[in-house]
């Protein structure tokens, strides 16, 4: 996911309406990053809501989070919906945030934009830097404004990835006990 945030710091070459939805957001993004403020200790930690507040306008958890369970969503009542949406969002934050914070010059290629039909687009793009290239693709959805709901990175998706996971332990565990396990991880 960090290298997902990544992707998206050139300029895109579309112009379509999720390549500047995504642009849009992780320019912002960008600029906090490159803020001295950010450097400094004492103001560090405002920043750095602030970076979370960038983040989360870009990413769709609700969508990411019922993808990331499939099938296993509706054995969840709403309330530990809302729970799990939580935890694995924090869970989410907590993984990646470091490794945004350590983007450097890398440049991005946007490829491509395409229409996946009924409110969805992927917008493919390559990470270039320090002697590789990383091809990025992000699966956006248009609910009152284009939002990430998959990121996929050199072929792997991040929503599959975590729907085996979870499938695996909801074969044995409950959603409760699936929250809590999810909660309980730092990083």
């Amino acid at each position: 996911m960090a290298l997902a945030i990544v992707a998206a710091l050139a300029a895109p070459a579309l112009a379509g309406a999720p390549t500047e939805a995504l642009s849009a957001s992780i320019d912002t993004i960008i600029a906090l990053l490159a803020d001295p403020a950010y450097k400094n200790p004492d103001t560090r930690p405002a920043m750095r809501a602030k970076l979370i507040t960038a983040i989360d306008a870009v990413f769709d958890m609700k969508e990411l989070s019922r993808r990331a369970l499939g099938a296993q969503w509706n054995r969840f009542s709403p309330e530990q919906q809302q729970r799990f949406v939580t935890a694995f969002g924090q869970l989410l934050q907590n993984t990646y945030l470091d490794k945004i914070e350590s983007y450097t010059d890398e440049k991005v290629q946007y490829l491509k934009e395409q229409d996946l039909g009924t409110g969805k687009a992927e917008v493919d793009t390559r990470v270039v830097g320090k002697g590789k290239e990383i091809p990025i693709s992000y699966r956006l959805s248009d609910h009152s404004g284009w939002k990430v709901y998959d990121v996929v990175i050199e072929g792997v998706s991040l929503v599959q990835n975590y729907r085996t996971q979870f499938g695996q332990i909801l074969v044995n565990e409950t959603p409760d006990a699936l929250i809590a396990k999810i909660a309980a991880k730092k990083s």
